[in-house]
């Protein structure tokens, strides 16, 4: 009886755990972001995209993500537009990225990050 109750625990944890796992690796292989296009310039901020990435990169339960993420430029609101983007990490570690919009609809653009450079 107590073998049978400590498997039963050990598999509860370790489905745990691996439910852990896939749900932040999903966190961090989400890539795509929608936001408001600025109607004055038609793009979206730098800084509006560099929030936007750091969420994308940082695990819901665990804040280990950047302390801070750079863009060169405002996005375009245009599919194919680019900008490049730097994530900042507290070990002095930085990670490159190109952003590229995929869709532009009614005031709003959907863009995507590649994974970081390492």
């Amino acid at each position: 009886m107590r073998n049978l109750r400590a498997v039963g625990l050990l598999l509860a944890g370790t489905a745990l755990l691996a439910g852990s796992f896939t749900a932040g690796s999903r966190w961090l292989t989400d890539r795509d972001a929608t936001s408001e296009v600025d109607g004055r310039t038609d793009t979206v901020p730098r800084h509006e995209v560099a929030r936007s990435i750091s969420g994308h990169l940082t695990l819901p339960v665990i804040l280990r993500g950047p302390r801070s993420v750079d863009c060169a430029k405002d996005l375009r609101a245009v599919e194919g537009a680019r900008t490049h983007c730097t994530a900042h990490y507290l070990r002095g570690t930085d990670r490159d990225m190109t952003v590229r919009v995929v869709r532009v609809r009614h005031g709003e653009i959907t863009y995507v990050r590649d994974v970081p450079h390492r």
